[in-house]
């Protein structure tokens, strides 16, 4: 009787199709799905900055990113100030554009938890990867925050975006349910099955996924983005 709602708008759907769209002739085809495992990251466990090094260079490897980038611990912040994404967006990791040397400062404490600190630190890499072409990506610099947790997943981060978000009680500049679609749409364009998504996954993640990946199937477009009906 009652239909359910789809998990995006079309407006989301279609903005995250011309993202997917735009971004694809810089990537490598099938664009691979980034996993926190020793498959990908080569950088031991530790809490030190050797260790935020080592672990940058890995994303910045799987960002194609190759000039030099200075890396800056910051202090922490106290707990009771880290409720939501915009408070911890500048006590876990901020970017500072600079034309020769940027420069990102991360929160140590982010070490304990290697998960958040991969997605925190794609996120600044990829603001330098956008740095000088945000006006360029679809919606313009109005959502340049939001593009840039998009284009996290769109080059293959999709997995920390969603799990990092459920681990640390905030839905940042997307929601759920809209990385959960990105990251269904990523899936389709790149030929990964889901299962390689879901394994890394705790259980709301991964329902939220297998309802995407069940959505953008049923949308029809299995190469390219769909406006959900």
């Amino acid at each position: 009787m009652f239909r359910r709602q789809p998990l995006v708008s079309a407006d989301m759907a279609d903005w995250t199709a011309d993202n997917f769209d735009w971004a694809t002739p810089a990537l490598p085809h099938p664009a691979p799905l980034i996993l926190p495992t020793k498959d990908f990251f080569k950088a031991g466990r530790g809490e030190d900055h050797a260790t935020a090094i080592a672990v940058t260079d890995d994303i910045k490897r799987h960002l194609q990113i190759t000039r030099p980038i200075e890396l800056e611990a910051i202090l922490d912040v106290p707990e009771e100030f880290q409720h939501s994404y915009q408070a911890t967006g500048a006590a876990a990791g901020t970017y500072h554009y600079d034309e020769e040397t940027p420069l990102i400062r991360y929160a140590p404490r982010l070490l304990r938890r290697p998960v958040s600190f991969i997605n925190v630190m794609a996120h600044e890499l990829m603001h330098d990867k956008l740095a000088g072409r945000e006006h360029l990506i679809p919606g313009g610099i109005a959502v340049h925050e939001l593009a840039t947790d998009l284009h996290c997943i769109i080059w293959g981060f999709g997995v920390f975006q969603l799990e990092d978000a459920e681990q640390s009680g905030w839905s940042g500049y997307m929601t759920q349910a809209s990385r959960a679609w990105a990251l269904a749409e990523f899936l389709a364009r790149n030929g990964h099955g889901a299962e390689e998504a879901l394994s890394h996954l705790s259980p709301r993640p991964k329902r939220l996924l297998k309802r995407a990946v069940a959505e953008f199937a049923a949308a029809g477009v299995a190469g390219g983005g769909a406006s959900p009906r």
